[in-house]
């Protein structure tokens, strides 16, 4: 067996200091009380002889056990022994006797009562004892500090809590399966639940559902939180087919683990406390170990011969625990496997184990009922009690050491860590199989044969919630929600409605009510004033009672005097001659005492004298006083130095080191600043470059912008690449400036750190070694004192023995004083009391003769009083009948008027109750709204986050498709680029035809705009001049004014209705400029301007016909270089043609490609969309709501 550490195993200093406290309690007890001592022999063995001793005998002794003597008993019988000192609890001869264990003994016949019980058990726990002077056997078992709890694991921060998990079921059933495990997390308010093919995490305090963890691998049958709340490992599987163990990240719901590839379900398992390693096993026996990390099998132990069922690591995960079918429950060492303690206990299936936080103390459940704890330090039993009849099948400890166990006897009960019984519930109408601790150790969750998952409140006993394992839908919750705030808006306004009812018929009836009231007061009157004629009279009556008693009892009295002096002065004159005989004789007796008195006087007085001398005289106990003084002074500033010196020690150790972690955290923050430099240096480059590069781009988009034209898709693109590149290069430059300016006020609020330290440390030095002279000094002051007080201290003692001794003798003298006086005294007091009685004797006698005159004279008198008052009480009881007639009358008045006010108030008190119960039913309705209205927000945003998460999985096809596309585009533009090369490699031999027919195309293009130009300049001078001969044939210059605006106006009329034909617009304005030029000539005018008109237009004529020659030239050149180009050889076409085909393949793979992420884009957009939608519509619960389920 391996030797662990002391960090790693508990030290066994807790049970020696137990062991040592129980031996100190058992000594003082046993002289508190040496007579209640509970021994064998006196106690228990007739017990056992009435009880047990005819089947448990030397000659019979079933099951190997013999009662019949006190050695016999405790050697115990073929199971063991019977008797554990200091344990009744787990002494089989007590829980066996009190029918807390099977067998029960005597299996017939009638169970010992408490008293026996109670004497049992008095004997066990004393220690065993044989006889009264036999001493108590202490107990060899381990003793733990059920007290001793520590925490570990707890996080930095705040707990992990699931974030925006998905709530819809992976599976939903007619009906809920049986609920084989739960865990909740040790430091957030989570509490996990095994569903079927899924874990559920609902709230642990308002019991919402918090998250769906999928496990379609089957059922899961084991959950554990790791000791940070972090992470939750599952076990499961499919019963004769598959079983694995897997783990997931609470707060975002990811598998982070995924071993175990069994052949069957597995039953028990768990992850260790750092996640690297697990254990698994079940129906096939064997206990397999896991690494995590690298996905293998470790190891694969062969030790239980039947079903592993239940599996545990400490919680500082360097051991592991393991129970099975059998009953076997063993410790294994997690990094060897090996074996680390054989626990031998149970005697049937071990169905759970669970460790205290501390890790010192395993517990084990079993379905022979019992709890049992077990210490680590030696692997010893240190408790033991029946838990559940019928089996126990789960067990877990609280964060404060509680225990909480469940069984088939449908309860869950609530344990001291030492198995004292706090709390017991009925928990289901069957089988409960699992249980869970709160994180505040306040509530207990239990899941049972049926489905069910309760809460339950543990100082109370109350049942706070019903969580439902088989939850609907999100489509289903959301319909009832939205259903249920419908019922509710509808219900509120009749509720508040019947507050209004309520409230006018509380009015009528308190009306009533007074009324009846009023009657009552009336009534009540009347019998108070009957009740005072009865007091009154009965007053008499009682009074004139005990006056006529006490007339007869002076009365009688007297008679009784007059008879008892009599009497007694006969017997007292018969005593005079014996009390004068005692006082001679005890005369001469004081004479004889008074003569040892004075003898024991003088003895006495020399004693005293003797006893009265000091121990030292004046002189010494002065310089004895003032020596004492003086060491005493020095002792106290030897103290007070020492003390100093060691507070600034301390003072100084802690300086050092708050100095030394100073100059840690200047070398880190120091270390960060050169990184953050660089990092800067190279964020500012990326930012100059990506600057760079967009101001090329843009002016390339601008360039290909020009004369109104479409820029290439691939500039487009080009210049928002761009773009996005400068953007993220200078968000980069601010993090890195930001990082580095933080840095350097790291490393300057370290280095003043450092420098404050280290005066802080020289100060201490400086001080220190200045107390440290004190001390010395101090030091050797007091042994000076020390030294000179030492002789007048044994002076002091020696006198001071002397004078003890003398003490004693004065105190034998002064006793010896002392009785004779008492002796002397005595007898005088005797002398006295016979002369005393002797007198009082004789004067008796005369006072009684006396007495007996005025006796008889008293007793007449006394006789006649009592026949005077004997007459009044008579006439009184009479007086008292009459009223008490008078009285019942009206007490039976008041009876009826009360009944009616009771039934007035009982209807008062009836609407004030529907009142009551119609407000309580508002405010409920109005919380269940409010609840409904958060629900369906809640199960709104689930929906929203339901959806975005399927979104996310188009995200990754798309994503796939879209690389593949780009990988395809990039084939296709390496074919294009050489199909291009071949292109223009052959067309470098036509450039120069090109060159020759671009020249000439534009050369022709320009002659036919010249002829174009001067055609319509003729064609217009040819109109004009018409128009200016029909108007000079027409009529003088006014009426052809006339006539010219009105064919004008007419003109421009038609020029509206044509504006559809250009010539005819072009006409009507060569019409509308003549008629305005000609309103203002004469006819010779025109005529003159017709003439010139004529002449231009045949120099226009000529200049056309030129023009006409000019453009057949240039017409023939183009035609002759298109010619050159058609016999370009046909190798040119084939080549342009591959292009072209080439061209479209790229064309068709960019467009594809842009498609691709435009829908990507806008894909991503829809999901961030429906996550910011899910956020906003994510409701918060208040703090003081409670979800009703």
């Amino acid at each position: 067996m391996p030797i662990f550490g002391a960090d790693t195993m508990p030290m066994k200093t807790p049970a020696t200091i137990w062991n040592a406290a129980c031996l100190a309690i058992l000594s003082t007890a046993g002289y508190a009380a040496e007579d209640k001592k509970v021994t064998f022999a006196d106690d228990v063995f007739p017990i056992l002889e009435n009880k047990c001793v005819n089947c448990h005998n030397a000659d019979e002794a079933k099951g190997g056990l013999d009662l019949s003597s006190f050695s016999a008993t405790l050697s115990g019988g073929s199971g063991g022994e019977v008797v554990t000192s200091q344990d009744p609890g787990s002494s089989r001869l007590y829980t066996l006797a009190a029918h807390t264990e099977e067998p029960i003994m005597p299996p017939k016949g009638s169970k010992a009562d408490d008293k026996e019980l109670k004497i049992i058990s008095d004997w066990i726990a004393g220690g065993l004892l044989e006889t009264k002077s036999s001493k108590a056997r202490i107990s060899d078992k381990p003793k733990v500090d059920f007290d001793s709890i520590t925490a570990t694991g707890k996080p930095e921060g705040p707990p992990a809590m699931p974030e925006h998990l998905l709530l819809q079921p992976e599976v939903l059933t007619e009906r809920p399966n049986a609920v084989p495990a739960l865990a909740h997390s040790p430091w957030a308010p989570i509490v996990a639940v095994a569903g079927q093919k899924q874990v559920l995490l609902f709230h642990s305090e308002d019991y919402d559902l918090l998250g769906v963890l999928p496990y379609p691998e089957g059922f899961p049958q084991t959950l554990s939180f790791s000791p940070n709340g972090a992470y939750l490992s599952c076990g499961g599987g499919r019963a004769g087919k598959s079983g694995n163990v897997v783990a997931w990240d609470i707060k975002t719901g990811e598998r982070i683990i995924e071993v175990g590839k069994e052949y069957d379900i597995v039953l028990g398992a768990d992850v260790s406390p750092d996640l690297k390693n697990a254990v698994l096993g079940g129906p096939k026996r064997n206990i397999k170990l896991w690494d995590t990390v690298a996905g293998e099998q470790l190891n694969s132990i062969k030790k239980h011969p039947d079903w592993l069922l239940t599996a545990a690591y400490s919680p500082d995960g360097v051991i592991f625990a393991t129970g099975g079918r059998n009953g076997g429950l063993y410790v294994w060492e997690a990094a060897t496997g090996y074996e680390f303690y054989t626990l031998k206990g149970h005697e049937k299936a071990v169905t759970d184990v669970a460790w205290r936080p501390d890790g010192n103390v395993l517990a084990s459940c079993s379905e022979d009922g019992q709890i049992m704890l077990w210490e680590m330090t030696e692997g010893k039993q240190i408790k033991k009690w029946a838990a559940h009849s019928g089996g126990a099948q789960s067990v877990t400890f609280s964060p404060d050491g509680k225990i909480a166990s469940v069984g088939r006897d449908k309860r869950v009960k609530i344990w001291e860590g030492d198995g004292k019984l706090l709390k017991e519930i009925v928990a289901s109408n069957d089988v409960v199989l699992s249980v869970a601790f709160s994180h505040d150790s306040k509530r207990v969750f239990t899941g049972d044969w049926h489905g069910n998952v309760k809460a339950w409140d543990i100082s109370s006993g109350a049942e706070l919630a019903t969580i439902e394992p088989n939850p609907p839908t999100i489509d289903a919750q959301l319909a009832y929600s939205e259903k249920r705030i419908g019922e509710l808006t509808g219900e509120l306004p009749k509720l508040e409605k019947g507050i209004e009812v309520a409230s006018k018929e509380l009015s009528d009836a308190r009306n009533v009510l007074n009324e009846v009231n009023k009657k009552v007061g009336e009534a009540t009157k009347a019998r108070d004033g009957a009740k005072g004629a009865v007091a009154k009279y009965d007053g008499q009556v009682k009074a004139l009672t005990p006056q006529v008693e006490a007339a007869k009892k002076a009365a009688d009295k007297k008679n009784a005097q007059v008879k008892a002096l009599t009497e007694e002065i006969s017997k007292v004159s018969a005593n005079l001659k014996p009390q004068q005989d005692a006082v001679a004789k005890i005369t001469a007796d004081l004479k004889n005492r008074e003569t040892t008195l004075a003898n024991a006087g003088s003895a006495l007085k020399a004693a005293k004298a003797e006893a009265e001398k000091p121990a030292l005289d004046a002189e010494q106990q002065k310089k004895h006083d003032q020596l004492a003084a003086a060491r005493t002074a020095a002792e106290k500033e030897k103290q007070a130095a020492d003390a100093a010196v060691t507070s600034k020690t301390d003072e100084r150790a802690k300086l050092a080191a708050s100095h030394e972690e100073a100059k840690k955290q200047l070398a880190s923050a120091t270390a960060e600043v050169e990184p953050a430099k660089k990092a800067k240096v190279q964020a500012e480059a990326a930012v100059k470059a990506a600057t760079a590069e967009k101001a090329k781009v843009d002016a390339e988009l601008v360039e290909a912008s020009k004369g109104g034209k479409t820029p290439p898709m691939e500039l487009v693109d080009r210049q928002m690449e761009a773009a996005t590149k400068l953007r993220l290069a200078e968000m980069a430059a601010k993090d890195t400036a930001a990082a580095l300016a933080k840095a350097e006020a790291n490393v300057q609020s370290a280095d003043g750190k450092v420098k404050s330290t280290l005066a802080a440390v020289q100060k201490a030095d400086g001080e220190l070694a200045t107390l440290k002279e004190a001390q010395t000094a101090k030091n050797n002051a007091f042994a000076a004192a020390e030294a000179a007080f030492k002789p007048l201290r044994d002076a002091a003692a020696a006198g001071k023995a002397r004078a003890e001794k003398a003490k004693t003798d004065l105190a034998a003298k002064t006793k010896a004083h002392q009785e004779a006086e008492k002796a002397v005294a005595d007898r005088k007091k005797n002398l006295d009391d016979a002369n005393k009685a002797l007198a009082s004797t004789q004067a008796t006698v005369e006072d009684r003769k006396k007495k007996l005159a005025a006796a008889q004279a008293a007793a007449k008198t006394a006789n006649e009083a009592l026949a005077a008052k004997s007459g009044e009480l008579n006439s009184a009881r009479k007086s008292l009948a009459d009223a008490q007639a008078q009285l019942k009358n009206a007490e039976g008045a008041l009876a009826a008027l009360t009944k009616e006010k009771e039934g007035a108030a009982a209807k008062v008190a009836a609407i004030q109750k529907k009142e009551a119960e119609t407000k309580k039913s508002i405010e409920l309705a109005k919380a269940e709204l409010k609840d409904s209205q958060f629900l369906l927000k809640k199960w709104q945003a689930a929906a929203i986050n339901l959806t975005a998460h399927q979104e996310e999985e188009k995200v990754d096809d798309m994503t796939f498709e879209l690389e593949d596309m780009m990988e395809e585009e990039t084939v296709a533009k390496q074919e294009a680029e050489e199909a291009k090369l071949a292109r223009l490699e052959s067309e470098k031999k036509l450039e120069n035809a090109k060159k020759e027919v671009d020249t000439g195309t534009k050369t022709l293009a320009q002659k036919s705009t010249e002829i174009l130009e001067r055609a319509l300049k003729l064609v217009s001078s040819r109109a004009i001049a018409d128009l200016k001969e029909e108007a000079g044939q027409i009529s003088p210059a006014a009426e052809t004014s006339t006539t010219l605006v009105a064919a004008s106006d007419t003109e421009e009329s038609a020029t509206t209705d044509l504006v559809d034909d250009p010539m005819a617009e072009e006409d009507a304005e060569i019409k509308v400029v003549a008629a305005e030029a000609l309103s203002y000539k004469s006819n010779e005018e025109i005529g003159e301007e017709v003439a010139s008109l004529r002449q231009r237009l045949n120099d226009l004529e000529k200049m056309l016909a030129s023009t006409y020659v000019e453009a057949d030239k240039t017409k023939a050149k183009v035609e002759q270089f298109s010619k050159v180009a058609q016999e370009t050889p046909k190798e040119i076409a084939d080549r342009t043609k591959a292009e072209q085909a080439a061209a479209k393949e790229l064309a068709e793979a960019e467009a594809e490609r842009k498609r691709q992420e435009q829908a990507l884009e806008a894909q991503k957009k829809r999901i961030d969309e429906l996550r910011q939608k899910y956020l906003a519509t994510l409701p918060e619960r208040e703090s003081t709501e409670v979800a009703e389920k």
